[in-house]
């Protein structure tokens, strides 16, 4: 296939508009890098996005949203950072994401205003006018920009599940992409777009079903579910394009515009991590910039006091891989509370630092120190049967202080840790009655344990109600929760029981 730009000075020249390249997605979940792969981050992503501009004519860079929250950068600075991050890297266009309204809907407002780039989205709107969150602060429904001789229409949808799963307030609303859309594109198309580009924060599955019920849509790029394709589908003569999450793609979507829509287009899906390694790509000098300097101020600031404990808070490592602790009980109960599910697991090789804690105060860089994996809270289906083995799979290595010791809320269990493994536990209550092995309850927990990780397998094939891209980042949770219940006092309430002599000593002490 020949390039667009081939294309557009070929023999169908004289039916075409011209050419124009998307560069995207962002959807950074308020980081600057990622946590296993330093190679990956903010910016070398956009030291790929200048490389591009370099070489190709008539660029525009587009972001997918998500990407304010949730850090403990965005939790010390409500989102500035990536705002300045953004603007530092050239960003034209994003839309909003979940994420984005998890430091409450006026806090988003003020980053708005912040942006030298444009929010766009259909379907968030003000309930009172029915016009687009933040107007005021200057996001637009839609918005046409002429790029090389393209009109190009550009707006974004967010999922409807928004309303449930983040801070998103009572004076917005999320409405339906698919109708929103039907009455947005045309729009576009009287106002002159000879191309459509929508910036997606809805799972792949519906923005299938988007393009499906929506004529007139030429491209959407980006997925709220960080789904990865090797090239773009095309669904009713819509090109989709998703690249994933974070910093490990960019994608380079090289279109030619003719009078009739799309009439060509090159792909190229660029890894990041790989162009670093053999020093192929040059960070962004701006956007490094901007990193280096929140992260010296993060340094300052991290140790802001965030609240204070009246007990001391238990970490140690016998305590929490091998018996209830009430910091244990503190995380857990976090993540039951904010998504409402019936109960909460927690494994307790994702509680660090092996310390007891106050009383007194607590900091960011308390909750930090206690919780240092990027992991995200999750909520599964499951039935009493599968907690159960989920809860033997937890004690099964007790006596090596596994990582895989659950700590819970919204339910109570016993087991012997002299038993044979797989018949540890002894008995499972919730609210005090023995659990319904044939029952189906909803669970919280993180996205490590939620995809097998500590030998959680048995959770791996589990429905997914909410997903690890949806759900808050759990040392954010923590650091907000302390915050609103400061000071905090939490007990060990029996939530756990030992039958072993050991505990019974210890209970004894």
């Amino acid at each position: 296939m020949g390039s667009p730009e081939e294309a557009a000075t070929g023999a169908n020249a004289t039916q075409s508009v011209g050419t124009v390249t998307l560069v995207h997605d962002t959807h950074f979940h308020g980081r600057f890098e990622d946590a296993f792969d330093q190679a990956q981050n903010v910016a070398t992503y956009f030291g790929i996005h200048e490389a591009i501009a370099d070489r190709r004519e008539n660029v525009l860079r587009l972001g997918n949203g998500d990407d304010l929250a949730s850090s403990v950068l965005s939790a010390v600075f409500d989102g500035r950072h990536m705002v300045d991050a953004l603007n530092a890297g050239g960003l034209d266009y994003d839309t909003f994401g979940n994420h984005d309204f998890d430091m409450e809907p006026e806090i988003l407002r003020k980053r708005v205003a912040d942006s030298e780039f444009t929010w766009v989205s259909a379907n968030v709107r003000e309930k009172a006018s029915s016009d687009v969150f933040a107007a005021e602060a200057g996001a637009a429904r839609y918005a046409i920009e002429e790029v090389g001789g393209v009109a190009v229409g550009i707006t974004g949808v967010i999922t409807v599940e928004a309303s449930e799963i983040t801070s998103i307030g009572e004076d917005t609303r999320v409405l339906n992409p698919a109708k929103t859309l039907a009455e947005v594109v045309p729009e576009m198309r009287e106002e002159g777009a000879d191309a459509i580009v929508v910036l997606s924060h809805v799972a792949g599955s519906e923005a299938r079903s988007v393009a499906e019920a929506v004529n007139g849509i030429d491209v959407i790029v980006g997925d709220h579910a960080a789904e990865v394709l090797d090239e773009p589908e095309v669904v009713n003569d819509t090109l989709l394009s998703f690249v994933g999450d974070e910093f490990e793609y960019v994608s380079e979507l090289a279109l030619c515009v003719g009078e009739d829509g799309i009439t060509d287009h090159e792909f190229t899906r660029h890894e990041t991590a790989a162009l670093a390694e053999v020093e192929a790509i040059e960070p962004h000098p701006d956007v490094q910039a901007v990193r280096e300097e929140y992260e010296t101020k993060l340094e300052a600031e991290i140790d802001e006091v965030i609240g204070e404990t009246e007990i001391a808070l238990d970490t140690r490592r016998e305590t929490i891989r091998t018996r209830e602790s009430n910091l244990g009980n503190f995380v857990a109960d976090a993540m039951r509370d904010e998504t409402g599910a019936d109960l909460a697991l927690m494994n307790g090789g994702g509680i660090r630092s092996d310390t007891l804690y106050g009383p007194g105060e607590i900091t960011n860089r308390t909750v930090v120190d206690i919780l240092p994996f990027p992991n995200h809270v999750v909520i599964l289906e499951v039935t009493g049967e599968i907690l159960r083995v989920a809860l033997e799979n937890g004690v099964s290595q007790i006596e090596d202080l596994s990582g895989r010791f659950p700590q819970v809320s919204g339910f109570s269990y016993t087991f012997d840790p002299d038993a044979p493994v797989g018949e540890r536990v002894r008995e499972v209550c919730i609210r005090g009655d023995p659990v319904d092995p044939s029952a189906t309850y909803t669970l919280a927990t993180n996205d490590f344990v939620a995809g097998g990780g500590d030998g959680y397998e048995m959770l791996a094939d589990a429905t997914v109600l909410l997903y690890s891209d949806a759900g808050p980042l759990l040392s954010t949770l923590v650091i907000t929760t302390i915050e609103a219940e400061s000071p905090i006092a939490p007990e060990i309430e029996g939530r756990i029981m030992r039958l072993d002599a050991a505990a019974v000593m210890s209970a004894a002490d």
